[in-house]
């Protein structure tokens, strides 16, 4: 697989707490935010980052890498029964997020930047 590990995801019930959780007690550095319920954190030593999100119940659940590639479409497309996919490609602000699961139950996540290779 072409890709890079961009994020770490932890899907949290709380927000709040865990945004104190990381960056008071911790001491990690908030590096971005998107909207109210997602949050990401500096891992020092690394690029990867630590990548915070409320969830609700039925949702992503399971913390696990996020892979950033060249297309989410074609691992969606091309990993028919090899992947434990959990729905379909669904928009990011960059592009395209896939959610899949190993036969652990440990999240395994792909990204892209579609839309910026589109000129959208």
């Amino acid at each position: 697989m072409e890709g890079n590990v961009i994020f770490y995801f932890v899907p949290v019930k709380d927000i709040k707490a865990a945004k104190s959780l990381y960056r008071d007690t911790l001491g990690l550095e908030e590096s971005w935010r998107e909207g109210d319920y997602t949050v990401a954190f500096k891992l020092p030593g690394t690029n990867v980052e630590l990548m915070v999100e409320q969830v609700s119940e039925g949702s992503q659940d399971a913390a696990g890498p996020v892979f950033l590639v060249p297309s989410v479409r074609d691992i969606y497309e091309n990993n028919p029964g090899k992947l434990q996919l959990i729905g379909e490609p669904g928009e990011t602000p960059d592009g395209l997020w896939l959610s899949a699961k190993d036969d652990s139950g440990n999240g395994i996540y792909f990204t892209d930047e579609s839309k910026h290779d589109s000129g959208s």
